[in-house]
């Protein structure tokens, strides 16, 4: 790939500044940058920045302290909380749905699906982006929280991102946890648990000053998540209404029914549970489609990202930057599809349990 693209695409990172600079000007500075040198050490060099998080620009001699996951844990601030909230809330039409009515087309939930996943990422900044950000002052000035997002660069950013990456979904499963509230589904005591041991590890390992800071980094980051969130919810509602229309019919679900067995029982110990293997499925194999839209989720709301580096190293026509993040977006979309793999190990028993004779 790297040679391919070097070879057949004319031009590189520094092609556009032939209009600002001199011919020798622009020799001496590929000179000094190493864009002269044989593509097989720039290759060497590429890879390295790869590894290092120096994508921008890449291939050339440059220098830097960031590490891989501080170019990666921008983009799972906001793709794992969404991810989350997702998943729960798709939930909620089924959960509404009554037993006996599992088996039949859900009309409505579908259109309603269909209609998020159509909505194009503006759209929804521009449905949600001014409400967000209103709550977020409405907080701050009751709270008297004073402050910039610019300070999360006075601490470290890996020590900071891992907190943050915490606190986000701690505040994920509060914001299910009211919504299943809000639906009389249930009281959700296991989401309150695990949002408020997340949350007692980031004020036990993170002081006032830090903990300011991840409030001012919410406010973008919220933003993000609900926008990816709006349209990860249609995709999940309609894979949820196949499933579970498919589960309700099997014998073990009816015997249930008849012997009167409570709707929530039913759900519990029968329909989600069973449905945990094909819903992770589905969501592995459309994990690419997912990665890929934060190209233009996180160019919409200015996201700091993956999404929006890739975008503005293919306007910058850095296609050696363009490269290294398709590169880390492969490992994390390889790695996130394994820990679904493991996890569907982990909470099916049939896989867990299958011996070969």
């Amino acid at each position: 790939m790297f040679y391919g693209i070097n070879i057949l695409i004319p031009g590189d990172f520094l092609t556009p500044l032939r209009l600002m600079m001199s011919q020798e000007e622009l020799d001496a500075l590929r000179d000094t940058l190493g864009a002269n040198d044989p593509l097989i050490q720039q290759y060497y060099r590429w890879i390295q920045s790869v590894f290092s998080g120096e994508i921008t620009p890449g291939g050339f001699r440059q220098r830097s302290s960031k590490t891989v996951l501080d170019t990666v844990l921008p983009t799972l601030h906001v793709l794992l909380p969404s991810f989350v909230i997702s998943i729960y809330l798709s939930r909620i039409p089924v959960l509404k749905t009554k037993v006996k009515r599992l088996g039949k087309e859900k009309i409505f939930s579908d259109v309603f699906g269909i209609l998020l996943i159509s909505l194009f990422p503006p759209i929804i900044y521009f449905l949600i982006g001014e409400r967000l950000e209103s709550l977020f002052r409405s907080l701050f000035n009751q709270f008297e929280i004073t402050g910039t997002s610019s300070e999360i660069l006075l601490f470290s950013e890996l020590r900071i991102g891992f907190g943050y990456l915490l606190f986000a979904i701690a505040c994920s499963y509060i914001i299910v946890s009211i919504f299943e509230l809000l639906a009389l589904i249930h009281i959700p005591k296991q989401k309150l648990l695990i949002a408020g041991l997340l949350l007692l590890i980031v004020f036990l390992f993170f002081d006032a000053k830090e903990v300011v800071t991840m409030l001012f980094y919410s406010k973008n980051a919220f933003i993000t998540i609900g926008i990816l969130t709006v349209l990860l919810i249609g995709e999940f509602i309609l894979f949820n209404n196949i499933i579970v229309q498919n589960i309700s019919k099997e014998d073990h679900i009816m015997t249930a029914s008849a012997i009167g067995y409570s709707n929530q029982k039913i759900f519990k110990d029968h329909i989600i549970r069973n449905s945990f293997f094909p819903f992770a499925t589905r969501i592995a194999i459309n994990l690419p489609y997912t990665i890929a839209s934060l190209v233009i989720v996180e160019s919409t709301t200015g996201w700091g990202g993956m999404g929006s580096m890739l975008y503005r190293a293919i306007m910058s026509q850095d296609s050696n930057a363009a490269m290294a993040i398709l590169f880390l977006l492969a490992i994390l979309t390889a790695t996130l599809r394994l820990g679904i793999n493991f996890s569907q190990i982990v909470f099916n028993p049939q896989l867990r349990g299958t011996r070969n004779v």
